[in-house]
């Protein structure tokens, strides 16, 4: 077992890599890199790439995740599941281990892919809330267009086994159970909000969950936004635009994300959130009765899903 740092990039195939940067670049991404047979897109963070696109048909391939180190990669690579650490012959380079997760899909640990200069924040303002005023004299004006991701946040799938999967990402990438929810009794644990471990340092309340859905599906990827501010004019630029709309806007129990979700053209949730919560490895595990593994606090309360 190693520990990863957080995640990387998810990887998709779509028919159409045109459409699809369009989308992503409405969504909030903008081009790293463009092969004939893929598309790199990053976020405003110094990660290469978060989003790959190989040509295809449309289908979620996998995840990645960051190891801490190249020996951590040859340490995950001694599993039976794991190959050989391997170069990335991709557009950013550095080195993999591959592995395929219990539904198929491919898990991939990465280290040494290049970084790149940030991009800056636009409509950035600090926010005046009762009693802490820390925006004097500026006024907020806020700026249309594109919500600017600041990074890939988090993979929601669904599957097949759930304790299966769950072992598999456990064992491999040390995760930990921010919070679980069970059915009948609280030891028939059916879903499990997991965070990396770094120690001390706090983390987001959740880069992976696993799914119970009978299949292995994707449930979607998450973005992380500067504030509010930028998710709404997030939304109304994908509106105007005629993007599908899934779910939001609204607040999540389970992490407390502000959340909006939307369909890519090719079927795929993608999610903008800001201000979750933050958990280190001392945090206990939440438990919780199945159903309120999505429920929120306020906002819209039904995902339209498909």
């Amino acid at each position: 077992m190693i520990k990863v740092t957080d995640v990387a990039y998810a990887r998709f195939r779509a028919p159409d890599l045109n459409t699809m940067e369009t989308f992503l670049t409405d969504f909030g991404l903008e081009c790293s890199a463009r092969t004939e047979d893929a598309l790199y897109m990053r976020a405003c963070g110094p990660d290469h790439h978060v989003h790959i696109t190989e040509v295809g048909d449309p289908a979620f391939i996998g995840m990645a995740f960051h190891a801490a180190s190249e020996e951590d990669l040859r340490t995950l690579s001694q599993s039976p599941a794991a190959s050989d650490v391997e170069g990335r012959e991709e557009p950013g380079g550095g080195k993999r281990v591959r592995l395929t997760d219990p539904n198929g899909f491919l898990v991939e640990a990465v280290h040494g892919i290049e970084q790149l200069p940030e991009i800056p924040a636009r409509n950035a303002y600090d926010v005046n809330t009762g009693g802490k005023a820390r925006r004097k004299g500026e006024f907020v004006r806020l700026e249309p267009g594109p919500a600017q991701c600041l990074r890939l946040g988090h993979v929601v799938i669904g599957v097949r086994d759930f304790k299966e999967s769950n072992q598999f990402y456990k064992s491999h990438f040390g995760f930990l159970d921010s919070d679980v929810c069970f059915e009948g009794d609280e030891d028939n644990v059916m879903l499990s909000f997991n965070r990396v471990d770094r120690g001390e340092e706090f983390v987001d309340h959740h880069t992976l969950l696993t799914a119970p859905t009978g299949k292995p599906e994707l449930g979607h990827i998450a973005f992380e936004v500067r504030d509010i501010n930028a998710l709404q004019v997030g939304h109304e630029h994908l509106k105007a635009h005629g993007y599908d709309h899934s779910w939001g806007v609204g607040r999540h129990i389970l992490g407390a994300q502000i959340f909006d979700y939307w369909f890519d053209p090719f079927g795929n949730r993608v999610e903008h959130w800001t201000d979750g919560d933050l958990l280190n490895a001392s945090s206990p595990t939440g438990v919780h009765p199945y159903g309120a593994r999505f429920a929120t606090q306020w906002g819209v309360t039904e995902d339209s899903r498909r």
